[in-house]
């Protein structure tokens, strides 16, 4: 933009009101109306105040998915920029938008006459401008390259682009859309990647370098073919095929990881588990699967996982009304499956529980009808947008047909997480912890050896598990709706008599900040569970922004590097698993990341240049806008439930310690029974095999 008096000043857009404070311009300023453009123009514009007046102008974020805190920021003339990066060692671009409006306001010429000063006394290696006319008015100093930018016409490209030879005769490069290069398909499910065109090869043929613009972390709609992974996103222009000269940006932290941390690119990650002994990384532990692509606890949901390089994949159990363990996120049916289309259903099930709020729960759905039902993604906060392309076409799981996975992808582990079980008793009589120990017993999986782990928020229901599959490694869930609550040690050391291994939800150890959405300073609960010599997995890594506090600038690649770096005691993770629904994401950080180096990340290249691009996150934990409340303390403590027997009790409290408990066999249902009966025959007959072997 150009001031009254014809300086630069550097803001986005065309209206100053579009990205600076109304309240910090002075009391003379007043909207102003020009012809440009084939209309009438009416707002605040640069070209009414002086650069002094400018000055004294504070910015405003441009998007509300933005830090809301940074307003009392003034703006920053191209001197400045130029000033900057001569200080930090980096080049100086200046980019010109509208230029037909600001080179005849504030008065004919203003534009060019502004340049060609700027030029002179500052050193700029780029300079770009959408106009191919003015550009060819600029005469060069300096070793400026010019650049002539191109405009995203709904997806049309511009004429100018198809003579790339003329161009090379004023310019040195192209600025074009990210769509020139991938175009973008819009369809009725949401937006999709197109075939990639030669964009970028062509203007390399005709001598031009070419940058590409139109990268956001934060964007939407998103582009459902990188699963909202921004670098994955990058990396499409940077690879074998071609690549481009450069990455414009809202976020160039995230562009400089791509480029610089994966030089390689995203590998396929079941190709280097096949060829690549595996790294000592945290575990991977698919929530639901690939839930962030797929319909979540659906084969297809499985084997994308599997083949994205989880090394556990993950069954929440519900329960039927007729008994029948099924996979599903969650005990409401209408969050997950297309059991709302079906308005006959809806009028027979649809119902309330305090404990449950409303909905159609699965345990009053009898098992035949939910194999009838199909899988819908999930879509957490009601608010991001996950490819809803294959809803209805995915069955729902049995607990069984989850367990017989194991029987052909013998490398990846069972993560089953009962849900409920306590509630779900005492509500409906329905005995999920016989049915899973069933489960599991016939699928000849409660051994030592087995590479099942099994979850639960519910002490009563682990207690259970010891008793009748001991040799089942356990783990405590300290879940999301118990996030206003603490957890220290001696919380731990109650949880650690019913399972050496707790699953955390992230709230409970980088809290964020509720009114500025930074995080606050990292919880002990982490280093407190690893003194107890307890096994901690962190829940859960997702790539959509919504969910990343501000201080990880929408990238989920900076929350882990910042998690791993913060959680490391003599140079070893402290976190021994994530949960991810995008296990992809997850895979790549850990394996192809040559940034990665602290904790056992690849090392075997040579970085050229900055080694570390990644930007470091420094939680404020001084910050005087929020001070954490004293949280109570989180209450694992549940009665001893003999399952089968004990209908609407209140448990009491606390607890006796699981070595004095009362034994649970005279109270245990025929199937739990059963079950522990099971066990002893397998073990015994193994036994014989091996002693008439």
């Amino acid at each position: 933009m150009i001031s009254k008096d014809n300086f630069g000043i550097c803001r986005p857009g065309f209206f100053l009101e579009m990205s600076t404070n109304t309240t910090s311009y002075p009391a003379t300023a007043k909207r102003s109306t020009y012809s440009g453009y084939g209309q009438n123009l009416t707002g605040y514009f640069a070209n009414d105040f002086t650069l002094a007046e400018l000055l004294t102008v504070t910015g405003m974020r441009t998007s509300n998915a933005r830090p809301p805190i940074f307003t009392q920021e003034t703006l920053a003339a191209p001197e400045n920029v130029s000033q900057i990066a001569a200080e930090f060692g980096v080049a100086t671009w200046i980019n010109v938008e509208f230029p037909e409006f600001f080179q005849e306001y504030p008065a004919p010429n203003s534009l060019l006459s502004y340049l060609t000063s700027f030029l002179k006394t500052n050193k700029v290696q780029y300079l770009s401008v959408t106009n191919s006319s003015i550009l060819k008015l600029i005469a060069p100093t300096n070793g400026t390259r010019l650049v002539l930018k191109l405009l995203d016409y709904d997806g049309l490209v511009d004429p100018l682009f198809q003579n790339l030879t003329d161009i090379a005769t004023y310019a040195q490069g192209v600025l074009v859309p990210n769509s020139y290069v991938i175009p973008k398909n819009f369809t009725g499910y949401g937006v999709y990647e197109g075939q990639a065109t030669t964009a970028v090869q062509d203007a390399h043929k005709a001598g031009l370098e070419i940058f590409v613009y139109g990268f956001a972390n934060d964007r939407q709609p998103y582009i459902y073919n990188y699963s909202k992974d921004p670098v994955l996103e990058v990396l499409s222009y940077v690879g074998d095929s071609f690549t481009a000269d450069g990455i414009v940006t809202d976020f160039p932290n995230t562009a400089a990881t791509a480029i610089h941390c994966y030089p390689d690119g995203f590998d396929k990650p079941s190709t280097i588990q096949a060829s690549t002994p595996k790294l000592t990384n945290p575990i991977i532990i698919a929530e639901d699967g690939a839930s962030g692509d797929l319909p979540g606890s659906t084969m297809a949901a499985y084997l994308k996982a599997i083949d994205d390089g989880a090394d556990y994949i993950e069954c929440k159990v519900q329960i039927t009304s007729d008994g029948v363990p099924i996979c599903r996120d969650g005990e409401n049916l209408l969050n997950n499956t297309n059991i709302g289309s079906s308005q006959a259903k809806l009028e027979k099930y649809y119902t309330a529980y305090p404990d449950f709020g409303y909905g159609v729960f699965s345990f009053d759905v009898p098992s035949t009808e939910i194999q009838n039902l199909r899988g819908i993604i999930s879509r957490p906060n009601n608010s991001t947008s996950r490819d809803p392309a294959n809803d209805g076409k995915e069955s729902i799981l049995t607990l069984k047909e989850f367990l017989n996975l194991s029987k052909i992808y013998t490398n990846t582990g069972l993560y089953v997480n009962v849900q409920n079980a306590y509630k779900v008793y005492r509500l409906k009589n329905l005995d999920m912890v016989s049915a899973v120990a069933t489960a599991l017993a016939v699928a000849d999986l409660t051994n030592a050896g087995d590479k099942v782990l099994l979850a639960s928020e519910d002490t009563s229901a682990l207690n259970a598990f010891q008793e009748v599959i001991p040799n089942v490694r356990l783990v405590y869930v300290i879940a999301n709706n118990e996030m206003d609550y603490s957890v220290p040690r001696e919380v731990l050391k109650e949880i650690k008599k019913y399972a050496d291994t707790v699953h955390i939800y992230r709230s409970f150890i980088d809290r964020i900040d509720p009114y500025t959405y930074f995080v606050n300073k990292m919880t002990s609960v982490v280093q407190e569970a690893k003194a107890l010599n307890m096994t901690v997995f962190y829940a859960s890594i997702s790539n959509e922004y919504l969910n990343l506090a501000f201080d990880y600038r929408a990238d989920p690649h900076l929350k882990m590097y910042y998690l791993l770096q913060e959680l490391q005691s003599n140079g070893k993770s402290l976190l021994d698993g994530f949960l991810t629904v995008y296990p992809a994401t997850v895979y790549n950080f850990l394996n192809n990341n040559y940034c990665y180096r602290t904790l056992g990340g690849a090392t075997n290249r040579s970085m050229s240049g900055r080694n570390d691009p990644i930007y470091r996150v420094y939680p404020d934990a001084t910050a005087i806008w929020y001070i954490p409340p004293a949280f109570p303390v989180l209450n694992v403590t549940q009665g001893p439930v003999s399952y089968g027997n004990v209908v609407n009790a209140t448990p009491p409290a606390p607890p006796p310690k699981p070595s004095s408990s009362p034994s649970l066999g005279s109270n245990l249902p025929f199937t739990l029974l059963a079950s522990a009966v099971l066990i002893f025959i397998l073990n015994f007959t193994l036994q014989q095999v091996i002693i008439d072997g």
